[in-house]
This record gives C-alpha cells, sequence and structure tokens, in this order.
C-alpha cells in the first residue's frame, strides 16, 4: 500500500489553500517536508494492521484536511511514544460500533482512545476579525472536559464493559498550544484539586492525558514540559499511577512526580 506516492504528490502541488498542512510541507519536500512525509510514510507502513485495515489512516494522513491529517498523524504518535514507553500496544480492530483506538498488553492491560483539540470555529473567527485570540484556560477547560463526555463516551464505555481501565489522550492545536503556557498545571488544580473537576467526568475515564505535539525540521515530537497524565480517583478501574513514567504525572489532590528524562522533547 503506497502512502504519499506519485499520484498524491500531483495533487497536493495543486493545493492552493495556504492554511493546509500540505501546501507548505509540499513546497519543503526537499528538505524538511520530504523528511515529514517519509516518517509518516515509514510508520503507516509499520503500523501492526491489515493493509484493509489500515486504509481509513491512510485517507486521513493523506486528507488536505488538517483536522483530518492531524488526527490519523496522533493516533501514529501516540503509537510510536507507546513504543519508545517499553507499553506493548496494539491497534483495536474497527467495527460498526465505537471503540478505543489501542489495546495495552503489558506491563498491564488498559485501553487508550486518541483525539485533538483543534482550533474552535469562535476562535478562528476572532483570529480573522481581530487578528489576536484571548487567552482563555476555561474555554480549553470547557472543550476537554465535552471531549471527555460526549463525544468520546462510548469508546471509553467499551473499556468498561471490558472491565479495564481506560485512558483518553488529548492532543492540543488550539490557538496557544506550544506558546509555553501552563495549561498543563491548570488542568491539575482543576481536576485534582480542592474542587476534583473529575468529579464531572465518567468513572468509566481512568485517566486523562493532556499532550503537546510539534514539528521541528520535519521531525515529530512530544513535549515533557508541558504533556502529562492526570490520574482519576474515582474511576471505576483505576490505572496504576506511575504506569507512563516519561510523563509529568499527577493524582489526587495534585501530587506531581516529573518525568524521569531530563529532555525536553521526546522525538518519535
Amino acid at each position: 500500500m503506497e502512502v504519499f506516492g506519485e499520484k498524491w504528490i500531483e495533487r497536493a502541488k495543486k493545493v492552493t489553500d495556504v492554511d493546509s498542512w500540505a501546501y507548505n510541507v509540499i513546497r519543503s519536500i526537499d528538505t524538511t517536508g520530504g523528511i515529514y512525509l517519509n516518517t509518516l510514510r515509514i510508520w503507516c507502513e509499520q503500523f501492526p494492521t491489515t493493509n484493509k485495515q489500515k486504509k481509513p489512516l491512510k485517507q486521513r494522513i493523506e486528507s488536505f484536511s488538517n483536522v483530518d491529517h492531524l488526527g490519523g498523524v496522533n493516533e501514529l504518535s501516540w503509537w510510536k511514544f507507546l513504543l519508545s514507553s517499553n507499553l506493548g500496544a496494539e491497534p483495536v480492530p474497527t467495527t460498526t460500533s465505537p471503540r478505543p483506538d489501542f489495546k495495552v498488553l503489558t506491563p498491564t492491560e488498559f485501553f487508550i482512545e486518541v483525539t485533538t483539540l483543534n482550533i474552535s470555529d469562535s476562535e478562528k473567527k476572532k483570529l480573522e476579525a481581530d487578528g489576536a485570540v484571548p487567552l482563555d484556560h476555561m474555554e480549553t477547560l470547557r472543550r476537554i472536559l465535552l471531549k471527555s463526555t460526549n463525544d468520546k463516551c462510548e469508546q471509553i464505555a467499551f473499556a468498561s464493559v471490558e472491565r479495564r481501565p481506560c485512558c483518553l489522550v488529548l492532543f492540543d492545536y488550539t490557538i496557544w498550544s506550544g506558546y509555553g503556557t501552563q495549561l498543563f498545571m491548570y488542568l491539575a488544580s482543576y481536576l485534582l484539586g480542592k474542587q476534583c473537576g473529575f468529579q464531572d467526568l465518567p468513572v468509566e475515564l481512568s485517566a486523562l492525558i493532556y499532550v503537546e505535539r510539534k514539528v521541528m525540521d520535519g521531525r515529530i515530537g512530544l513535549s515533557l514540559d508541558r504533556s502529562a497524565v492526570y490520574y482519576n480517583p474515582n474511576a471505576a478501574h483505576p490505572l496504576a499511577i506511575g504506569t507512563f513514567t516519561a510523563l509529568r504525572q499527577f493524582w489526587y489532590q495534585t501530587v506531581e512526580v516529573e518525568p524521569q528524562s531530563a529532555n525536553h522533547w521526546v522525538w518519535l
């Protein structure tokens, strides 16, 4: 199964939307753009499913739509991160009913659903009208809670039926992502502080994982400074604290453990 083949390259050269990820990548295809495409090409080939099962993933990463493309890239990125963290994982076969994206088999069994928090319509309109967007952690938090309680509730419920923990991994692409804000601390204070915001989330959700990702020189990396794991103290099926040692970890009353690595980024 060919990913980013010659036919795709020819179509990408005709993209005129400067906001599309493909517009910039195709114009640097001899340098960083080529590295980016080749990285995703290799990852897709290595993804442990059949070619038939890979077809929807291939369609997403080849899509010129930023939303579709990022959704596929984030799934692949998280799979590579799991491998680098020595967590044996496999994709969950897709069916007509919603299921989580991955099942971790070792060192313990649990499920993972990967999702993306894109720039909202209100942020886009504000940026187009005023050229600026106010930093609003509460609005970002509201959208995160919506993802947890509505958009991904069926995937999370599937894991509970299997009597296994379930994590929701949320890649942040809101307007302020990557600007060095302390949203990960704001989330810790809200979810695990005195008000314990986890009370507003399903007990089937064992942990929320907040992730910042970036591309530099064509390489894909995850921030170890501003990504974090939050363990739900009310979980019906708790996830063992310390499962994700590569990331910042928070649990009840905002106890924090910093990542074991002294690096700022993990490059996949």
